[in-house]
């Protein structure tokens, strides 16, 4: 039985690892692809990015999956500092009305920081 090398993606599209797909032994030539796999091999990704499939292919993004991340919960107002929040990605918040959410794949969007502002304080969730 033959087979070939493809490239595993999560479910949100960023290459995880290449792996064998095996031929079906019933249809010769055709081969058991893995859900979210690509035959095409990704580029090689320098430091701060990430592969990620989209509709043309493979592309190379900003990884931020792993870093620190803010978002406002109250502005500042008179003498009260702003109040942030650390943002874990992937999870949806909602922010001036919207319900927004990162997956950490591409550019940090706008209502995200990585640095608290002088003029704020972190929310610490309380520990139950």
């Amino acid at each position: 039985m033959s087979s070939i090398i493809v490239y595993q993606a999560d479910a949100l599209g960023f290459f995880l690892y290449p792996t064998q797909a095996f031929e079906l032994p019933l249809q010769p030539g055709d081969f058991n692809i893995p859900y979210g796999a690509l035959i095409e091999e990704p580029p090689a990704a320098s430091p701060g990015f990430v592969a990620r499939t989209s509709e043309s292919g493979w592309q190379l993004v900003e990884d931020h999956r792993q870093d620190r991340l803010f978002y406002e919960l109250q502005p500042a107002a008179g003498d009260e500092l702003a109040i942030f929040a650390e943002y874990t990605t992937g999870s949806q918040v909602v922010v001036d009305g919207q319900t927004l959410r990162y997956d950490g794949g591409g550019p940090v969007p706008a209502w995200l920081i990585s640095q608290l502002p002088e003029k704020g304080r972190l929310l610490v969730p309380l520990l139950e």
